[in-house]
């Protein structure tokens, strides 16, 4: 397991110091195909969207694979500067790799793929096929998990996730959908602001009541409460001394019972009467957010099932301890396997506090750990 563990943060550093913003994934993906070719794999393809994947041939070819899902692409670092090491150098600093990425998710990424080529080199072969699943564009809504999931050819018992959840197994997490909030005014110069109707003083009207009200919205049994944040504010004019035409706002909502419909009616009475329009983020500009009643779904795999109960046992004893259950807070790409069927969970060695932060870093100690759960795992389930 020493020589297993020493291969694995050799490879995980030379993912991080191979950068892979959103659209840029592909010399990660060739870096990725190759070490799964010199791992022996039994079959590795990169699809037509940019996903890359590799295959080890079970025992029972008939049964449905298990499928070990990441993704190549991160966040942009940010300002340098506020890194105690350059973002992309992977330096190893108090038994952590240090740099972007490193928890989410190439630590995570190359335990799958080091945990797969880990019981290869004891000679043994999975119960079932397993699949390493690597896709693009996770940041920014999951184009590569939607392409994977449309485009499947084989049958899948269990989707494995290697997004952060310290070594514990996450079984869910709230759905995301983001809606800009567009409050219109009148502009004039800002010398005679009395002439004109700035939108900036209802946008910060809106934002009190959103603080207070939000309690209003919908709370699921296992996945929690849903939870509105602003997050972006923009203004139509760059010129200091000109009121703003119409102002702007990025709402962030994570929610497992509201709808596209209720959020909308929320957002409206808080508004009030004042001239605004509500689009969706994620759309083309202008494009208006659905009406739809349809509910706004993360994953939620039950704790009872067949899937976790099998899948926590066999963790549990490759790490010789209990993994905790829990749930996410953020959103993954599981959501997009939810409609077809497809079992989901969350099992990594990186703390989910390290996601998209400067200085961002994954604990070694932690990396092992995972290793001998999940080669436990690829052995019994």
């Amino acid at each position: 397991m020493e020589k297993l563990l020493s291969d694995c943060v050799n490879f995980a550093r030379r993912l991080v110091q191979t950068p892979s913003m959103p659209h840029e994934e592909r010399p990660l993906a060739d870096l990725i195909a190759a070490e799964l070719h010199a791992l022996q794999f039994d079959e590795v393809w990169l699809d037509e969207i940019g996903n890359v994947n590799g295959r080890l041939y079970g025992q029972d070819r008939s049964l449905p694979a298990l499928v070990l899902n990441s993704h190549l692409d991160h966040v942009d670092p940010g300002d340098p500067t506020l890194w105690p090491t350059p973002p992309f150098a992977a330096e190893i600093v108090d038994g952590r790799i240090v740099g972007r990425g490193t928890a989410d998710i190439k630590g995570p990424l190359a335990v799958q793929v080091y945990a797969m080529a880990g019981l290869k080199r004891e000679g043994e072969r999975p119960l079932r096929d397993v699949v390493f699943s690597g896709v693009v564009q996770e940041e920014i809504g999951g184009a590569g998990a939607q392409f994977w999931v449309e485009h499947l050819d084989y049958d899948v018992a269990l989707v494995v996730l290697g997004e952060p959840s310290d070594n514990n197994i996450a079984l869910g997490h709230r759905g995301i959908l983001q809606m800009w909030l567009k409050l219109h005014g009148r502009s004039v110069h800002a010398s005679v602001a009395e002439k004109g109707r700035n939108p900036n003083y209802k946008l910060a009207d809106f934002l009190l009541a959103l603080r207070e009200q939000k309690s209003r919205l919908g709370v699921h049994p296992r996945l929690g409460a849903t939870s509105i944040a602003p997050t972006i504010v923009e203004v139509d004019t760059k010129s200091p001394n000109v009121t703003p035409a119409w102002t702007r706002v990025l709402l962030d909502v994570r929610t497992a019972v509201e709808s596209p419909r209720s959020l909308k009616t929320f957002v409206s009475e808080l508004v009030g009467d004042w001239p605004h329009e509500i689009t969706d983020a994620w759309c083309a500009p202008g494009t208006p957010l659905a009406d739809s009643d349809e509910r706004i779904y993360g994953f939620d795999t039950p704790p009872e099932s067949e899937e976790v109960v099998k899948a926590k046992a066999a963790i549990d004893a490759g790490m010789g301890r209990v993994a905790e259950l829990f749930n996410y807070q953020f959103a993954t790409d599981g959501r997009h396997f939810v409609p077809y069927g497809i079992p989901i969970i969350g099992y990594s060695p990186a703390e989910e506090d390290q996601a998209h932060i400067a200085g961002e870093s994954i604990s070694i100690a932690k990396m092992g750990e995972a290793l001998r759960g999940y080669v436990q795992l690829l052995r019994e389930f």
